[in-house]
């Protein structure tokens, strides 16, 4: 993308106004042009987004896309797929098992858009400090429940835990702090913690 020395110019005046920040010509040029080239990769995400949910008049329920679309990763599992293998709806990507155990009520179609409602197995390391041998026993002893998402061949392939039917681990187990870090730019090149 070019853009004209005008816009140079506007983007300069912005950057000073709103940060304080002078830039020469090449840097407001080099950050200008990554702005707009940003603004377009949002713009091409959007329209595919509005084609799909256009695309939902006609299949209320949802859709595979097409081949080649893809890789996508599941909103549920995180397993990569493309093409015909991705189911795409309001609740938006998944692979054809977790929208099958959607289909089935093994789990609810809301956890897909809402990463409080459950806690993902990467979690329970990071997150509360539990390693997965512990995990594991307290499965075995039932203070931690998991829903078992299967294949069709009936292969556990992941679990998902939902928040309220965990509230026992919860209390037991609290979320650790996280950390905050917070990075400070040094010089052009250095960078300082």
């Amino acid at each position: 993308m070019f853009l004209s020395d005008k816009a140079i110019q506007e983007f300069k005046d912005i950057v000073k106004k709103e940060k304080g920040v002078e830039l020469s010509d090449a840097e407001a040029r080099d950050q200008g042009e990554r702005l707009v080239s940003f603004f377009e990769i949002l713009m091409e995400v959007s329209q595919v987004e509005l084609r799909r949910k256009k695309r939902l008049e006609k299949e209320p329920e949802g859709f595979h896309l097409n081949e080649g679309e893809g890789p996508y990763n599941c909103r549920v599992c995180y397993e990569s797929v493309s093409g015909k293998g991705v189911w795409w709806d309001l609740n938006g990507i998944k692979c054809l098992d977790c929208q099958r155990n959607i289909n089935e009520s093994i789990i609810p179609a809301e956890i897909c858009d809402n990463d409080k409602l459950w806690i993902k197995d990467w979690q329970f390391q990071s997150d509360y400090d539990i390693h997965p041998s512990t995990r594991r026993k307290l499965i075995r002893t039932g203070l931690l429940h998991g829903r078992d998402l299967k294949r069709d061949n009936g292969s556990i392939y992941y679990t998902v835990y939902l928040v309220n039917e965990n509230l026992e681990f919860l209390k037991k187990y609290p979320k650790k702090r996280k950390e905050n870090v917070e990075f400070i730019a040094v010089g052009k090149n250095k960078v300082q913690l």
